[in-house]
């Protein structure tokens, strides 16, 4: 059995620390001091605590923030004679392995079940099962110059998401005085129409190509930022409809 240790003190680094002690894998974890208000890794003593972290694990896991990986393995070299893994869903750093956990992490931990189900995502030449072999997640690779455009469709699904959400929210409750927990149903209705059919579970005026009520939403939201998006998913959704038309000759041979 591999062991492990971690670097970092962050949600990832702590959502990754309790997965391994639900599954009773040996790791240890190693973090700046806390009290320190300045984003070095050179504190008193933190490079003789990193080397008594690592001393007898396998392989290091570097569950910084992406600006900081570089700068810990400068600032600690001896790091390099390690099997080192990185989380970044974007980055590519020699001689560190990319497994990115396709997964949003809060300060709530998660259970066992959701733990397992993360795919993680690597670069070509690693395998999951080496790296990580205590672990059952399932596991896919993708070529490396691909890396930055998965990753921002990562963010714009996961994170646009949310700023979308909590902006309605928002308004929910500054412009019509409704709590903003009467949306909670639609969108978790919304969220699950999504997961059980991906390609029926759009509905509204955009599906109906119903421009008087686009233009009428639209209207409406004069002076707020969220008229422009409104219109750039509108475009979007024409983009994307043409994209997966069925050409006319192939709709007349399934007819015949």
């Amino acid at each position: 059995m591999i062991n492990y240790a971690i670097v970092g003190g962050g949600r990832l680094a702590r959502h990754f620390s309790k997965y391994f002690r639900l599954l009773e894998i040996s790791h240890n974890c190693w973090t700046r001091d806390r009290w320190s208000q300045f984003n070095t890794f050179d504190l008193p003593g933190a490079e003789q605590r990193l080397k008594e972290t690592v001393s007898d694990t396998d392989c290091v896991l570097l569950l910084v923030s992406d600006n900081a990986i570089t700068t810990v393995l400068k600032q600690y070299p001896f790091l390099r004679e390690k099997n080192l893994v990185h989380c970044s869903g974007s980055l590519v750093v020699p001689g560190v392995a990319g497994v990115h956990p396709l997964m949003t992490f809060t300060d709530r931990i998660y259970d066992l079940d959701t733990y397992k189900k993360i795919p993680f995502i690597l670069e070509p030449g690693s395998e999951f099962a080496r790296l990580f072999p205590g672990l059952p997640n399932p596991s896919f690779v993708i070529n490396v110059e691909d890396r930055a455009r998965y990753h921002a469709m990562c963010v714009m699904a996961g994170n646009f998401s949310q700023l979308l959400w909590k902006g309605v929210s928002d308004r929910f409750e500054q412009q019509f005085d409704l709590p903003a927990a009467a949306m909670w149903p639609y969108l978790n209705q919304v969220t699950e129409n999504f997961i059980r059919s991906p390609g029926s579970a759009l509905t509204g005026p955009l599906t109906r190509n119903d421009r008087q009520t686009i233009d009428l939403n639209l209207n409406s939201l004069n002076g707020d930022p969220l008229q422009d998006l409104y219109t750039a998913f509108v475009d979007f959704h024409q983009h994307e409809s043409k994209q997966n038309a069925i050409p006319e000759q192939v709709k007349l041979e399934q007819l015949i």
